[in-house]
Formats: C-alpha cells, structure tokens, sequence
C-alpha cells in the first residue's frame, strides 16, 4: 500500500512539472516499485496453494447430550442364527438328496438310512412351532414317498399315526395331496402297460382322498393350491379307464365293483382325518381370534405415537400400558399354544409397541421424568415383552420417522438444538445397524428410508443455517412438510 501511494505521488508530481528529468524519475521508480509488487505478489501466491490443501474436517452434527448407542450383541445374536440357519439348510439338502435316491432306487425306504437321516434333523413328534429353513418341504416330500410305498403294500393311505414326526400340513400335503399327483403318473404307467386293475385301485384311492379332503375348509395358501391339483389328478385317472374302455379293455362294473364302491371309505383312515380336521378348525378359530385382537393393540400403539406428536404423554403412556396388556393378556397365550401364528398380524403389533415404547423413551428418558428430548434409546432387552431381533429392528427402523416428523415441528420454530437432536439419533441409528455383522433380510427394505431421513434432515439444518446467517425468513423444508401435512390433516 505504501509503495503504491508513492508511485502515485511521483506520477503526480510528473503530471505537474511536465518535464523531462521528473518523467525519467517516476518511469525509473514505478519500474523499481512494480518489479518489488511483482515479486511480492509471486511470492504469496506459492504460499496460497499450501493454504488451500489444508480443510477443515466435515461438519459433525453433535447435539448438547450425546448418548452411546450400538448394536454389537444383537448383530452377533443374528449372526450365530443365520449360522445355524445354514446348516439346516445343508443337512435338508442332504435329506433332499436321499429321498431322491430313495425314489429312484428299487429299495425306496427299506434300508432305513433316509429314516435315520430324518430323525437327525427333526423330532420324534411335530412341533407345532414353525421349522427352521426349508425342512418342512423336506418332511413333506419324505412323507408323500412313505405313503407310495404304503399304497404298493396295501392299496391304502398311509393313517397320521403313523408319520407323528410330520405336522397336520406337513401330512396333508404329502401323504395326501401329493400322493394324488404321485398315483396320477403311477396310474399312467400301468395303463401303458394295459392294467386296469391297478388303474382302478389308483382312481378308487384318489377319489376317496378328494373327497375327505372336501371336508376340510382351506384359507388362501399353500395346501388349497395343491389340494386344486388333486381333482386334476383324479380327472387324470378316469380318463385314463375311460380311454383304457373304448380301447378294448374290460372294465369292473358288476355287482362285486358295487360292493366295492361301498367300501371306499375303508381305504382311507376317516377317524384320523377328522380328528386331524377338528385341530385345524381349532387353529383357524385361534388365527381369526389373534387377528381380531391384534387391530386392537396395533391401534393403541398408533394412537400412543400420535398422542407424544400432540404433546399429551399422560395419554400416550395410558396407550402403552393398554398395547402392553393386550399383548401380554390377549394375544400372548395364543402364540404359546400356536406358534406358528406369530409371523403376520402378531409381529406387526410387536413392531408397532417397540415404535411407540421407543419413541416415548426418546423423549422423556429411562426415568420417564425429563421436560425435553434426551435421546436415549431402549435395547431390546429394556423391553417388558420378548422381541426377537427382526421385531426389534423393525420398531427401531420406524422410529426414525417419528423422529424426522418431530424435527419438522421444531424446524418450523427455529429450534437448531432439536433438530440436531433428531439427525444425531437418526445418524446413530443408521450407523449402529450397518455396522452389525448380519443385518436380518426383513430390515434391508427399511434401509433405503432411513439413509433418505438423514439426509432430508441434514438439509433441513443447512436451510436453517441460511436463514440466521442471512437474518431473513427464509421457508425451509420442515415450514414446507409442515404445510404439507396441515393441508393433508385438513383434507381428512
């Protein structure tokens, strides 16, 4: 600065004198003072790079109370299941592989080693909880080669009481359903070979099963698509007589056929399949009971969460102790006698609970006596009910929104420490799950939503930190979810 006020001065002291010697001296010095400028400016702009290399660390969004969160025992909990899981998987294939060789050899299931090889993997008597893996095909397919062979011994079906190892499904849709494609395709060997005793043995059989099987009162699923195929079966076979007749074969229609007609219902064990059909009324009246209950407290659970949005936490914990009752009273004891019923309506509620318990425990702590938000979050342990490590995950997933709706509102007051609260949680949340060792399948499609939560929060505290910066009100994106969702509330 002073070497240029100099210049300056000697220029315009040229400018005054006009002459010959002053002009000679400013041009002499400028040249003096612009070769130091020049220098001095080469030299600082080298030292400027060195500067620029050097930046600051990313922005970390910490909140005034940072709590320890971390999933390192759950994520060892899933790791050792899906171990085991895989190894079922490898001993089922390996029963897969028997019951093939089995099928195909002139023995079928003589030598015993197939029967051992079951017993390894499964119960002398059928649990009524759901089987690890694939096992249950497995059980299944072993059940429908027994009653084949039953049936080239005897020309009967194979009784329950004998199979005490398979479930009530697991018979139904082996020794029965599966039997009839079996005996379908046996049918239309022994008409190759034009035998139509044996044909008639077959159709007999099958048609007796069919018509047990009308009995039964199958909801929507595996066993009423296969018990579809069992009247393709029985078609399949009576066609085959009937196109075995006007070929020139001789078919029984005497007074002894009469009498044997009669006695159909000896082929097949009537006792046993009713009482096996009462067990299954049984159970759908448990399953339309567990459903009826779980709207309850699903709905408690829900309404718990919306009430902590309203700020009302007395009605909110009255909500959670109702949802809890319900689980615990109503929909538990169902579950221990039906096991299998826990996949569906049940889980969903277990979900619901842990969302709302987690969400009320952000908010007023493990103590339940803090005025504002203290961050903590529950394991799963903390909770007054069992919650295997897909329920838990799932309600932990959940709360993210809950807690990306609760930035919103205190976005939309300029509340920085609040919304910095919920990134910091979503963050943790987030970072705690992928760095489990396993991560169950049912959570992966919750991922996705979750990266999305910290990011939109993120950008929420950006727009808030341009609008202090600039002084002026400038509408951010919680002000503009808010509207959203005030228009949508008011639509309702």
């Amino acid at each position: 600065r002073i070497l240029n006020i100099l210049v300056l001065g000697l220029q315009t002291l040229m400018l005054l004198s006009r002459s010959r010697i002053a002009s000679c001296s400013v041009v002499f010095c400028s040249r003096i003072f612009k070769v130091q400028l020049t220098a001095s400016y080469l030299h600082f702009s080298t030292a400027l790079p060195t500067i620029a290399m050097k930046p600051n660390p990313p922005l970390c969004h910490e909140p005034p109370r940072v709590i320890a969160f971390d999933l390192e025992t759950l994520g060892s909990e899933v790791a050792q299941n899906e171990e085991k899981l895989h190894l079922v998987y490898q001993n089922s294939r390996k029963l897969q592989v028997a019951v093939l060789k089995a099928k195909s050899s002139s023995e079928g299931l003589g030598n015993g080693e197939v029967g051992k090889l079951l017993q390894s993997l499964v119960a002398d008597e059928a649990p009524r909880s759901a089987r690890e893996a694939n096992l249950s095909y497995r059980v299944e397919e072993y059940v429908r080669l027994k009653a084949f062979q039953a049936f080239l011994e005897t020309g009967t079906l194979l009784p329950p009481s004998e199979c005490i190892y398979a479930t009530d499904e697991e018979y139904l849709a082996g020794a029965c359903m599966g039997l009839s494609q079996d005996l379908a395709k046996y049918a239309m060997g022994r008409a190759t070979a034009r035998d139509v005793e044996s044909v008639t043995i077959a159709r007999n059989l099958v048609q007796e099963i069919q018509t047990q099987l009308l009995q039964f009162d199958f909801r929507n699923g595996p066993l009423r698509r296969k018990f579809d195929g069992t009247k393709y079966a029985l078609k399949t076979v009576e066609t085959l007589l009937y196109e075995l007749s006007v070929t020139g074969e001789e078919l029984s229609n005497g007074p002894e056929a009469k009498r044997m007609k009669e006695d159909f219902s000896a082929l097949v064990p009537a006792e046993e399949l009713d009482a096996l059909r009462q067990r299954m009324v049984h159970r759908d009246d448990l399953r339309e009971k567990l459903i009826k209950e779980c709207r309850d407290g699903q709905k408690a659970a829900k309404q718990s969460i919306f009430a902590l949005h309203r700020g009302d936490k007395e009605k909110s914990k009255e909500l959670l102790s109702k949802c809890e009752t319900c689980i615990q009273d109503n929909l538990l004891p169902i579950i221990v006698e039906e096991p299998q019923l826990r996949s569906g309506s049940f889980s969903n509620v277990l979900e619901e609970y842990a969302e709302g318990k987690l969400f009320y425990t952000w908010l007023f702590g493990k103590e339940d006596d803090s005025e504002s938000p203290t961050g903590e979050l529950l394991q799963p342990q903390e909770f007054a009910i069992e919650l295997n490590p897909a329920e838990y995950l799932g309600g932990l997933c959940d709360l993210t929104g809950e807690v990306g709706r609760y930035a919103v509102q205190r976005g939309t007051i300029r509340d920085t420490d609040g919304v910095r609260l919920a990134l910091h949680t979503n963050s943790r949340i987030l970072g705690a799950i992928q760095s489990m060792e396993r991560i169950p399948s049912a959570v992966n499609k919750k991922m996705d939503q979750l990266r999305r939560s910290v990011e939109k929060l993120e950008r929420m505290l950006y727009e808030m930190s341009l609008s202090e910066a600039t002084g002026r009100r400038v509408k951010t994106s919680a002000e503009e979810t808010n509207v959203t969702e005030t228009n949508a509330n008011i639509d309702n």
